[in-house]
């Protein structure tokens, strides 16, 4: 079983949808995928997966032997991914690397994929799940800030051993056809690591049940496979119809 943390240098990039809207693309390639919620700060994959009335053990029930952790894991819409819900309240130094390393060694018997979702930042939540896992993914935006933080995170994980991948989410198309913001080459080079996707910035509410699905297809490709084409937001807004796509967007602006 392949164990992956997804993290981020700072909250509001988009960590939880790209965590959940992957395992689902890795489920639909036939994959058996758990979703583990180790963000036990500022926990939501259940309410974004819609599963949160459907808690009846977490993470904590596990650790501490109050169930075994099939008995935790809840099923999804989709086939084949399953959900670990994160614990509630306080915890102390209950929840170490170890406990989760523990669990994630349970879950291998039966799954192929053990998605992580990191608390953002670098702070002891952080430790705690990426020294549990295997290998990481480290989502952000186009812009400077978040860059910037990923670059603290990218090194941090270099510093145990891993080559992180990105994700590059909320990208809008029609501003990278003018090159206003840094296509995924330009932030690849600048934080040293490989892009592994690239998720457009959707209009309307933003979740999970709105993220587009073919980005999240090539990007569980390429991280299943190993090869893949990463998506190319701006396409769209190039040439005689991008022109009338771009003057329609700002009319809506």
């Amino acid at each position: 079983m392949k164990s992956i943390v997804v993290t981020s240098g700072k909250g509001g990039v988009g960590k939880t949808t790209v965590t959940a809207s992957l395992g689902r693309a890795l489920s639909k390639l036939g994959n058996r995928v758990a979703l583990m919620d180790a963000d036990f700060g500022l926990n939501n994959l259940d309410v974004v997966l819609g599963l949160e009335n459907r808690v009846v053990y977490d993470i904590a029930d596990v650790i501490e032997n109050r169930c075994r952790v099939r008995q935790a894991l809840i099923e999804c819409e989709t086939r084949n991914l399953f959900l670990l819900p994160s614990a509630h309240g306080y915890l102390g130094d209950r929840v170490t690397s170890q406990n989760l390393r523990l669990v994630l060694n349970g879950l291998a018997v039966t799954f192929d994929y053990a998605i992580v979702d990191c608390p953002a930042g670098i702070e002891a939540g952080f430790t705690r799940a990426v020294g549990a896992c295997d290998s990481a993914i480290v989502v952000t935006t186009p812009h400077i800030s978040a860059i910037r933080d990923a670059n603290k995170v990218v090194a941090l994980l270099s510093s145990y051993g891993m080559k992180p991948q990105l994700v590059i989410n909320r990208v809008r198309g029609d501003l990278l056809a003018h090159n206003k913001i840094p296509d995924a080459a330009e932030i690849s080079e600048m934080l040293k690591a490989d892009v592994l996707g690239v998720i457009p910035e959707t209009d309307g509410v933003y979740g999970f049940g709105s993220m587009p699905e073919k980005p999240f297809e090539m990007l569980a490709r390429k991280l299943h496979c190993g090869t893949g084409e990463t998506l190319d937001p701006a396409s769209e807004y190039r040439g005689f119809f991008g022109a009338l796509r771009k003057k329609m967007r700002r009319s809506r602006s």
